[in-house]
This record gives structure tokens, C-alpha cells and sequence, in this order.
């Protein structure tokens, strides 16, 4: 999944939950406007597109702007600072990121009535289509170009530690779990649980055994409601606000997951639709790799690190959500399937990895 994904549960809170404010008035909007250089307003429109943050589309004299009112957990300055230093490093290479637009001030980002928002130019442009080949592609090639691009970008604002789908916290999401439902009381459910716990625990050991990976800043939300194209082009890739330090064998594993996924999906109760197709994999993974280097190393852990995202996203998102109108055995049947699936495919996905790396690389 991509991680926003998950950020969809997260944006399913009550507004009370979230700690937002209300929804600004279009007065107080104006207000907003009044501290750019964007000339008069002439319409406004809720974006539809964004689970956590509050987005608007507006049109004024000089133009169409996509403004953004931060979630209060995305506020800290030396953060946006840093992930506005990473979108211009990005726009200075060529690479589609979006145009921060400044205040009057010059400031790349408004704090106002202690709200945080900030201002980008619009980009107009179609979605993602999962039955377009040349999309796919293109999200590949765009996704290694964004790897290749930031190694050696290093902001200590997104530098920190941080321990993303860690198999230790998903460890303590299934005992959450298991508390909550009252898996003592459902055998079977329980005994799906202990193999998720097993299977938690293997992929810690996995982890904790190759040594050093290449790291760097990943985009951290990589899916499709963050491209736009104009035909079989990317034009825009946005929201960086999730931008981190981490392996980068990480969000590789993340895209492959999301892009080379079956739509429609045939699981009935977790946020994955199910496991990858094949073609689909060998294909991003032969464009990916025309615009980033993969190491040996990052392709023999790749599957532990798609299973580890399926099993820690996966209980995330049920812990989120609590309740289990379906029953704990079918739920937690289905997570146990992928990270099967994962697990009795390693070989092939590192066999498939190496063959679409070489085939890329003898074009």
C-alpha cells in the first residue's frame, strides 16, 4: 500500500480527533490570499484529492492555486522548511515537483491565526490510469529518477529516526488486536494470530541480517492520486510531506505493491486488493530500473520488506478501524495470505528482480 493508504483510516477520524480546526470561511480565505502576490479572487473549490491535510483549489487574477492548510501533526517550520528545500532541489534538476508560490514576505509557507498553510502553483493534467501500460511505466521511471536524484540529500529535519512498517510495532498492533477482539475466546482466529506473530518476528530477524542498504530521502507517499500526466507523461508529482529517511528498497517495495497490484482486487475485508501480477512487476521493475541502480542486496530483501509492509499496514489499518463486523479468523486469514504469498515467492521475485534489472540494463 502506499502509506496513504493508510492515511485514509487516519483521515476517517472525527475532526474533533484530528485536532483541526474548523473549515475555513471563504473570508477567511481571502485573508489567506491577502498575504500573496496572486492579485483578486475569483473562485474557490474544495481539492478533492488529500486524506490528512485540508486542500482548495482557487482561481484568481493571476492564475489557478493549490492551497493547503497543514494537519496540526505537519506544522513544525524546520520540517516544511525541509521539505520545501527538497522540492526546489528536485525543480532545479528538471524533475516535475510542484512550484511553491512565496508570500509577499517571501516565505515559502503562511502561519496565520495558528493555522500553517501554504500556497502551490495548480497543475492541470489527468490521473493515473491502472489500465494504461504506459502509465505504469512512467511511474517507474519517474519513481528511480526521484531516487537517483535525491542521493546525497540529506536535511536533518528529514534525517530522523524513524522506524516505518517496523515489524516491532506491527508486533504490538496484532497483541492490540488480539486483546481487543478477544481472540482467546476464537481458537482459530488465535491461532492465524500466533502465525502473524511468527511471521512478524522472522521478517525482524530478516532485517536485522543483511547489513548496511542504501538509504535516502524516500517521497514517502508514491501512489497514484500523487501523479499527474499529460498522456503518458508525468507532469507533476506531489505531496512531500511525508518525505523521510529510509531504506530505499522501502518505497520500492511500497510501489510495486501498489502499482503492479490487480484492480479490482479480489480481497474482501483489508485495504490490499491482493497479491502482485506478475507482468506488472517484471514491467516496473524493468523501468525502474532505466533510471536507478539496484544492488544485489536490496533485490534478495525485497520480499521480506513487501510482506513486512502488507502485515504492519494491514494491522495499522484494522487497528484504526477496532471493530471486525466480519469475524477475526476471515480478516486476519487474509493478511496471512499475502504475507504467504510473499514469503513462498521469494526466490521467484528476486529470480524475476535480477532478469528485469539485466533486461533493462541490456537495452
Amino acid at each position: 500500500m502506499a502509506s496513504s493508504e493508510v492515511g485514509a483510516a487516519f483521515a476517517a477520524d472525527s475532526r474533533a480527533d484530528k485536532g483541526l480546526s474548523e473549515a475555513p470561511t471563504e473570508g477567511e480565505l481571502r485573508q489567506v490570499l491577502g498575504h500573496y502576490p496572486l492579485g483578486e479572487l475569483e473562485a474557490i473549490q474544495r481539492a478533492e484529492q488529500g486524506f490528512v491535510n485540508e486542500n482548495w483549489i482557487v482561481n484568481t487574477a493571476r492564475g489557478r492555486f493549490f492551497v493547503k492548510r497543514r494537519h496540526p501533526r505537519l506544522r513544525q517550520p524546520d520540517l516544511i522548511r525541509a521539505q520545501h528545500e527538497l522540492i526546489g532541489h528536485l525543480r532545479q534538476s528538471g524533475f516535475p515537483a510542484p512550484t511553491i508560490v512565496p508570500t509577499i514576505t517571501g516565505e515559502t509557507f503562511l502561519t496565520l491565526d495558528q493555522e500553517c498553510y501554504e500556497m502551490q502553483e495548480y497543475i492541470d493534467g489527468r490521473p493515473f490510469d491502472h489500465d494504461r501500460p504506459g502509465h505504469l511505466e512512467e511511474a517507474a521511471l519517474t519513481l528511480g529518477r526521484y531516487h537517483t536524484l535525491v542521493a546525497g540529500l540529506a536535511p536533518p529535519a528529514l534525517c530522523r529516526p524513524s522506524e516505518l512498517h517496523s515489524p516491532t510495532t506491527a508486533r504490538s498492533l496484532l497483541a492490540h488486536l488480539a486483546e481487543t477482539w478477544h481472540l482467546e475466546e476464537d481458537p482459530p482466529a488465535e491461532g492465524i494470530a500466533r502465525e502473524l506473530d511468527a511471521q512478524l518476528a522472522d521478517i525482524a530477524t530478516r532485517f536485522a541480517g543483511p547489513g548496511a542498504l542504501p538509504h535516502l530521502v524516500i517521497h514517502g507517499d508514491y501512489y497514484a492520486d500523487n501523479l499527474i500526466f499529460d498522456g503518458n507523461r508525468i507532469i507533476g508529482v506531489l505531496d512531500y510531506d511525508k518525505a523521510c529517511w529510509q531504506a530505499r528498497v522501502l518505497e520500492l517495495a511500497e510501489a510495486l505493491i501498489y502499482f503492479a497490484s490487480p484492480r479490482p482486487g479480489y480481497t474482501k475485508h483489508i485495504v490490499y486488493p491482493g497479491v502482485p501480477n506478475w507482468d506488472a512487476f517484471v514491467r516496473f521493475l524493468q523501468a525502474y530500473a532505466q533510471t536507478a541502480t539496484v544492488e544485489k542486496r536490496e533485490l534478495e530483501v525485497l520480499p521480506d520488506y513487501m510482506r513486512g509492509i502488507w502485515l504492519s499496514a494491514s494491522l495499522q489499518r484494522l487497528v484504526e478501524t477496532e471493530d471486525c463486523p466480519n469475524g477475526p479468523f476471515e480478516v486476519l486469514q487474509e493478511v496471512l495470505e499475502l504475507a504467504h504469498w510473499a514469503r513462498a515467492n521469494a526466490d521467484q521475485m528476486v529470480e524475476v528482480g535480477q532478469a528485469a534489472i539485466a533486461t533493462s540494463l541490456g537495452r
